[in-house]
């Protein structure tokens, strides 16, 4: 057990003691949660706790009183070296150096640990509109679900991952427009206002082309929608082809015209009918729109304001199209059917004001146990040069993912687009990414990998099969950047943890480049002092241990970059 999960359970075994011997007068202190957390500076200790502060009350001592009985129990266990009580009531705890040093055999042996409670989710990313080409924004929803998906595998949760194509509404007649307009106007010029609804750019110019020409050719509405399909289809088998490149793949694609069936809408009004959650009404006038272009029309209404929203919102429109808002509920209703027990949703930042509408709307039509939870993304800053480079997709100048990928890569990439909260603007800065130094994130990680790999590689010609038959002797790791670094590394699984609890996996691409920072710094101490270099010819015994603790950094950066989809290359 790693040191933080083993004073954990050191201090729950004060309690129940306390608790047994009348310290504690609240019978059900379990209840109640206490924090451990590992201490940045070493003159706080190696761990500091808030217990004292928080079950106090619950006894007859004031906090003082209580945080020193606290420390008097913990000085009898005999990995404890020092505990000191801090203002307001914290409690920081020293360990014993041997037993830190120990800590590495785990390192050694780590296996990531799993959930006690499996969970069965669904995890819905990327669903670009299938109207053209992945863009870089994409390619950051895309990265952050298919790694957050990884990282719940990873700890034992059972996930699918999904796809929703919207290949129903207006946008996909647009496409079809487009790609009509394209088809019959070859050789004419036209002026750019012309395309203002229709789609821009070279890209669906070239599907026209490849479209048969039987559907082009007749204008009746089975072939329409046989034109809509084979355009959906063809975009889509791109949108997959981009996905593919970067590591993404999905379990489920799920139509959005297959599920929005006649039947399916008469069963979503039945079931919120019978909750009186819809009525025949007049919309209220949407915001920005003069009064003169308001026109009142009669249509089905969600009672959203009941359920805090400023509005009650339209799920059919007077001409019998479906709004997204029934659609999504559709949607979900179908998710829910399959007994999720979490749905996770990766929309872009400008989706912020529906979310709660969704939810509460899903939750009110549907009656089962399940947890939603929604992952925004914000804007991705392309900059090259010093300069942000400028992008709207309605003038079709937007910058595709399959573009981004050939400059960089695809572990630049998904690194990258996981490298900070996915709710803030992401810079994405070309000439960063292909520099090769500590600015780099990616960069540093891989190449942390692979000075290890080097490493073992050179220990391997300096003592032959010698370093391999000892035992290793981690006591001998005494330099403060040994232990620091030892400590590091049992935090890995922590870091997994908190990045599945928060949905965030840049909390493991910042451990693994913090690591890697700690990892070339230790590293660098023999350019400077021959005694500290990591592979000492003269002495196998302190080069065996210090190369465990180089082995413990190469397994932990391989089990991380692994769940990330990246590779942790061997040379570079």
């Amino acid at each position: 057990m790693y040191f933080y999960e083993n004073l954990k359970h050191t201090l729950f075994d004060i309690l129940k003691l306390m608790n047994q011997q009348k310290i504690l007068t609240n019978k059900d202190f379990e209840k109640k949660k206490f924090n451990v957390e590992t201490s940045s500076n070493s003159d706080f200790g190696d761990i500091s706790t808030n217990i004292a502060m928080v079950y106090w009350k619950d006894s007859v001592f004031d906090l003082y009183e209580f945080a020193e009985i606290v420390k008097e129990k913990l000085l009898k266990k005999s990995d404890i070296e020092m505990v000191e009580i801090k203002n307001p009531g914290f409690i920081n705890i020293f360990l014993k150096k041997s037993f830190i040093q120990n800590q590495l055999k785990l390192v050694q042996i780590n296996k990531i640990k799993k959930v006690n409670n499996k969970k069965k989710i669904n995890i819905e990313y990327v669903s670009a509109n299938p109207t053209g080409l992945m863009h870089v924004g994409h390619a950051r929803g895309a990265v952050l679900g298919d790694s957050l998906a990884n990282l719940l595998k990873s700890v034992g949760h059972d996930v699918v991952k999904e796809y929703y194509v919207n290949d129903a509404g207006k946008q996909i007649e647009f496409l079809k427009d487009t790609i009509l307009f394209h088809k019959n106007n070859k050789k004419k010029k036209y002026k750019d206002d012309f395309l203002k609804n229709l789609y821009p750019g070279e890209y669906l110019k070239n599907i026209s082309e490849n479209i048969s020409a039987d559907l082009l050719a007749n204008e009746n509405l089975k072939n329409s929608e046989e034109l809509k399909k084979n355009a959906v289809n063809y975009i889509l088998k791109d949108i997959k082809k981009d996905l593919k490149a970067i590591g993404v793949h999905h379990d489920i694609f799920v139509s959005e015209k297959e599920i929005s069936t006649d039947m399916q809408v008469k069963k979503i009004i039945s079931i919120l009918k019978k909750k009186k959650l819809v009525y025949e009404g007049f919309q209220d006038k949407p915001k920005g729109i003069d009064k003169k272009n308001w026109i009142k029309k009669k249509q089905l209404l969600f009672k959203s304001k009941l359920l805090n929203d400023d509005s009650d919102r339209a799920l059919i429109k007077p001409n019998g199209d479906l709004t997204y808002f029934m659609s999504d509920i559709i949607y979900h209703g179908k998710k829910i059917e399959k007994k999720y027990d979490i749905l996770i949703n990766i929309w872009g930042k400008d989706h912020s004001g529906y979310v709660a509408r969704l939810e509460n709307a899903i939750k009110s039509a549907f009656n089962e146990d399940f947890k939603l939870k929604v992952k925004l993304t914000a804007l991705v800053n392309l900059i090259k040069d010093n300069k942000v480079l400028k992008m709207s997709k309605r003038q079709g100048t937007y910058i595709t993912l399959r573009d981004v990928l050939k400059e960089v890569g695809k572990d630049a990439l998904r690194f990258m687009m996981i490298s900070r909260s996915s709710d803030k603007v992401l810079d994405f800065d070309f000439d960063l990414i292909k520099s090769r130094n500590k600015d780099n994130p990616v960069f540093y990680v891989q190449y942390a990998h692979a000075r290890c790999c080097s490493i073992n590689k050179i220990a391997n010609q300096l003592f032959e099969e010698k370093i391999t038959k000892k035992e290793l002797d981690f006591s001998l790791l005494n330099l403060p950047e040994e232990i620091s670094l030892i400590k590091l590394l049992c935090l890995f699984n922590k870091n997994i943890e908190l990045a599945v609890e928060s949905y965030e996996p840049n909390k493991l691409t910042n451990y693994l480049y913090e690591l890697s920072k700690n990892f070339h710094s230790y590293w660098s101490l023999g350019t400077l002092n021959s005694d500290k270099r990591i592979l000492v010819e003269k002495n196998i015994k302190l080069s065996s241990a210090r190369l465990g603790l180089v082995n413990g950094v190469k397994k932990i950066i391989s089990q991380g970059l692994k769940i990330l989809d990246i590779s942790a290359p061997s040379s570079m």
